[in-house]
């Protein structure tokens, strides 16, 4: 899928596409996608991105769940299993989206197409399958009107230039000046100064103390 550009390996990616009422599973091994699961899912009964509360509309975009809640502690409405999500993420939020409670969960009646107030509702056993996919906080849950396959070319070359600019951040932090690492944020960003004479005195200190202080980039995903 274009929605995933790169997934860390042993991690997997939940993909609900809102047009065909489905929710897949993708997982990484050696390098590739594998879809390993799939299941028809119900999302909200209004059609469109999530705007306000109370819309009944399923947001879009990339989000990750933050908990995970048994039936016993859930009223019947959210079946056997639910995740809460974490929208309104910082996208959402900057373009004056707001709302919350949205979250994957199963369901104790018959499963319709477009029948929740936004959430996104399974089944009861899939709720429980899905359940070994997900990494609380990791594995990310992409909500798209419709999925897009990806090219290769475009997707390599978008890869390339986020890892660059990752690098070139890390260096920023590692060794560089207030103004490289900056260069590598939006003209309009400015951060708390405070901050960065902090962090040059902990840096000044590790080299005097030759405690080997460096950043290093691990299992990164890109959505």
């Amino acid at each position: 899928p274009a929605q995933i550009l790169q997934l860390p390996d042993g991690e997997n990616a939940i993909l609900v596409e809102k047009k065909t009422q489905t929710l897949f599973v993708f997982s990484a091994r050696d390098g590739r996608l594998i879809q390993t699961f799939k299941t028809a899912c119900s999302t909200g009964e209004a059609a469109g991105i999530k705007q306000k509360a109370g819309d009944k509309k399923t947001p879009e975009g990339v989000y990750f769940l933050v908990d995970e809640y048994e039936d016993r502690y859930l009223t019947p409405v959210y079946g056997k299993k639910a995740f809460p999500t974490d929208y309104p993420n910082p996208v959402d939020r900057r373009e004056g989206r707001n709302g919350s409670a949205i979250w994957i969960h199963g369901t104790n009646k018959a499963l319709k197409p477009m029948d929740s107030n936004g959430c996104v509702a399974l089944e009861n056993l899939s709720i429980l399958a899905l359940a070994k996919y997900v990494n609380l906080h990791s594995t990310p849950v992409i909500m798209v009107q419709q999925l897009a396959e990806a090219d290769p070319k475009k997707a390599s070359d978008t890869r390339h230039q986020v890892q660059t600019l990752v690098e070139k951040w890390v260096k920023g932090l590692e060794k560089g000046s207030y103004h490289e690492y900056l260069s590598c944020y939006s003209s309009s960003f400015l951060p708390d100064m405070g901050f960065w004479r902090q962090w040059q005195t902990a840096r000044k200190k590790a080299a005097e103390n030759q405690s080997g202080f460096g950043l290093k980039i691990r299992n990164m995903g890109m959505y």
